[in-house]
């Protein structure tokens, strides 16, 4: 049997999830803010039919009233790029219902302590919680969050809300998300993976969109002249979240779950893993920048800006710093694409997302409440606001529709192209040890300390022992 996880166990993998946030995310990290929206109490109605007409016998009437506002709620929310986009759209959630809703802004570190803090009192100071995808699944495991149908028998997911290989559900018996799980928490801010490239360029030499990664290499050495231009940027700080990417273009995992036996195998170290690596390495090392061992996400997308870069994988919420003509010497001449694979069709992209999950220890009316503000921000017209206001969207059908944007068009119509290719990261509760084994192991690997080889089998044996030391059913290691 697979490993069982306890019921609302409180014993949490964070200390390590709030440095690995930088695997995926641009968070922000100005002082915690709290702010409140007050929504004005909608006024009484008195219907025209209140009182008897004087010329007809009187009548018994009833005075039709609004619908009274639910209780308020509190939203633990992350500082991050998309938060003025959340912000805005709380704002209209407030306009049209007359809920009270209170954002508590707080940075990233302070995030996971604040949530645990939080399940693990009495009663939860949140109503809603924004859970980060490596480690939303501790939340989910330990019924920590309530399960929607819990709140509602009734919730039937709209089919247009993008699931990001099921980050919304959880499944006990395998102890992991799968589609046959419940549903937990429901996405709200749909970062993934992008192709991001110099079109001017590639139109000027010739050359299409990659399809593949050998397009990739071949782009790369056209497009070649440093230290003007260099032709293929890598992220090393930290490298697994772009890493992961590559592999699953090569059809590759870091590990990978038998649901049938509950058996997982670490994979790594396999095919896929040495021929992902090998092409990363070779991408980064011999047409990147001199300090190519260091480059994080702020140093590429200034890269860009700059116009010193061709062509990279990054964050698809980074696109509209492209256009932003304050900062951006490249306006109008970037293109996005989804992210290449071994061959054309294998392409691949990793998600990088956050949930909205309602804590377990909340009165009904309390959870009622969450729910409804969920419910409301997920439909397709709220979903549009919030794209319009600068966030990421979960629906696909907004996807769609923005891809005829003029502004954003460019971009989102990439988004769309590339949710068929959506990738998960593990998620486990180990998911942060086995992370800082991969960063450590790949840095080493591009620092030229190891070789590829040796970084892959060191990994292998790493992760394999945390998930052993852990109480899962896991394959010996391939020799």
């Amino acid at each position: 049997m697979n490993k069982t996880t306890k019921h609302k166990r409180l014993t949490l993998h964070w200390g390590l999830s709030i440095l690995l946030f930088v695997s995926f995310s641009l968070a922000a990290c100005g002082p915690a803010v709290t702010a409140t929206s007050v929504p004005t109490e909608p006024p009484s109605v008195v219907t025209e039919d209140q009182f008897p007409n004087p010329t007809e016998e009187p009548q018994v009437t009833t005075p039709t009233e609004e619908p009274q506002p639910l209780p308020p709620i509190t939203i633990l929310i992350n500082e991050s790029p998309w938060l003025a986009g959340f912000e805005a759209l709380v704002n209209k959630y407030v306009e049209e219902t007359g809920n009270q809703v209170t954002l508590n802004r707080t940075p990233f570190p302070g995030m996971l302590e604040k949530s645990r803090n939080a399940v693990q009192a009495p009663e939860s100071e949140f109503d809603i919680l924004t859970l980060n995808e490596q480690w939303y699944m501790q939340f989910y495991a330990d019924g920590l969050v309530t399960p929607i149908k819990e709140i509602d028998p009734n919730f039937e997911l709209d089919p247009q809300v993008i699931e990001y290989e099921w980050a919304t559900r959880w499944d006990p018996e395998l102890g992991y998300s799968s589609e046959n799980g419940e549903i937990y928490g429901l996405p709200i801010n749909g970062n993934i993976m992008l192709f991001f490239y110099r079109k001017d360029l590639f139109e000027a030499k010739g050359l299409a969109a990659p399809q593949t990664w050998a397009d990739v290499e071949a782009a790369a050495e056209a497009l070649q002249d440093a230290p003007n231009m260099y032709g293929y940027v890598i992220r090393t700080n930290p490298p697994n979240w772009e890493f992961q990417g590559f592999l699953a273009g090569y059809g590759g995992k870091l590990i990978t779950l038998d649901e049938k036996t509950g058996e997982w195998e670490v994979t790594i170290n396999q095919e896929a893993g040495q021929k992902a690596l090998a092409t990363w390495l070779k991408l980064g090392t011999t047409y990147g920048p001199p300090n190519y061992a260091d480059i994080g996400q702020p140093d590429m997308a200034s890269l860009m800006m700059a116009g010193n870069a061709a062509q990279f994988v990054l964050v698809g919420a980074s696109a509209s710093d492209f256009d932003n003509a304050e900062k951006s010497f490249v306006v109008g001449n970037v293109g996005a694409t989804v992210l290449p694979g071994e061959m054309a069709g294998s392409n691949a992209t990793m998600s990088g997302i956050w949930v909205l999950g309602v804590p377990h220890n909340l009165p009904d009316e309390r959870k009622q409440a969450a729910l409804s503000f969920l419910n409301w921000a997920l439909t397709k017209d709220a979903q549009l606001f919030y794209a319009q206001a600068g966030a990421i969207p979960v629906r696909q059908d907004v996807y769609e529709e923005m891809s005829s944007d003029p502004t954003r068009g460019w971009w989102m119509k990439a988004m769309a192209d590339s949710t068929p290719f959506i990738h998960a990261q593990p998620r486990l509760a180990e998911t942060p040890q086995i992370i800082e084994v991969v960063d450590r192991r790949l840095k080493q690997a591009v620092a030229g300390e190891i070789t590829a080889e040796q970084a892959l089998a060191e990994a292998a044996k790493e992760i394999h022992k945390i998930l052993t030391d852990a109480g899962y059913k896991v394959k010996p290691l391939a020799e």
